[in-house]
């Protein structure tokens, strides 16, 4: 589940050094002086699969002084059956400049299956390892964490996608739906709609800021969604979904 990443307090020690690790390869390539953070959010997510909710999801969203986009999320899922428990658990951070992915770091749970990956991007390509194991990817590849809306010079094309959590590349054919009016906390908000069909299969909706405000696909056979629930502005001040954010 590309767009489905488990809270940092669940992580362990083991997983707080590798995150060390990849802060040090960010700063090696050239972030040791971050560029100004200009605005900053979080958007907090109700998950539900098959019709009842199974955890949530927070992004936050930054803007900095050179052009650049940061995402960070995390993720909880759980699913718990007769016989059965299951947890899905990832976190990561994206940094995107000029409609182009030129760093991640990531690392998923599912159920036991671990998943680490990070790269960064050349002039050419994105660089990237899955468990230690270098892989190469266009360099305007889409990561399937779907947060920004799409370039619309992608629209009616067939896009390559990145798995940010397994590190698969997919391809699907973007195509672009009528507006739509979706309703959050009582407040309506006029949102941008997308669909994915290929390797995944994937509704996306988008706010007039252009970040996601919902997002349904099909996930192993099982309805997803992703519903927004909260906009928290960085000041901690809670926002309202629809209020426009600086």
């Amino acid at each position: 589940m590309p767009t489905q990443v488990v809270p940092v307090r669940l992580t362990s020690i083991v997983r707080s050094c590798s995150w060390v690790a990849c802060y040090a390869i960010f700063t090696a390539v050239g972030l040791a002086a971050e560029p100004e953070v200009v605005s900053r959010h979080t958007r907090e997510f109700k998950v539900s699969v098959d019709g009842r909710v199974r955890g949530t999801q927070t992004m936050t969203f930054s803007r900095r002084s050179d052009g650049s986009e940061i995402m960070q999320g995390e993720t909880e899922v759980v699913l718990n059956f007769v016989v059965y428990r299951y947890r899905y658990a990832s976190t990561g951070k994206e940094i995107w400049k000029d409609g182009r992915l030129i760093q991640l770091a990531n690392e998923s749970d599912y159920n036991g299956d671990k998943y680490v990956i990070h790269g960064s991007a050349t002039k050419q390509a994105l660089h990237y390892e899955v468990n230690g194991e270098s892989q190469q990817a266009p360099g305007d590849i889409w990561a399937a964490s779907y947060w920004r809306e799409p370039d619309p010079r992608r629209v009616g094309k067939k896009v390559r996608l990145l798995d940010s959590d397994k590190g698969r590349q997919l391809i699907a054919t973007l195509e672009k739906r009528e507006p739509e009016t979706i309703t959050v906390e009582s407040t309506p908000i006029k949102a941008s709609h997308y669909n994915l069909d290929g390797d995944v299969e994937v509704d996306v909706w988008y706010d007039k800021q252009g970040f996601i405000v919902r997002q349904e696909s099909v996930e192993s056979g099982h309805k997803t969604l992703l519903e927004l629930a909260k906009i928290q502005r960085s000041e901690e001040t809670a926002a309202k979904p629809g209020a426009t954010l600086k």
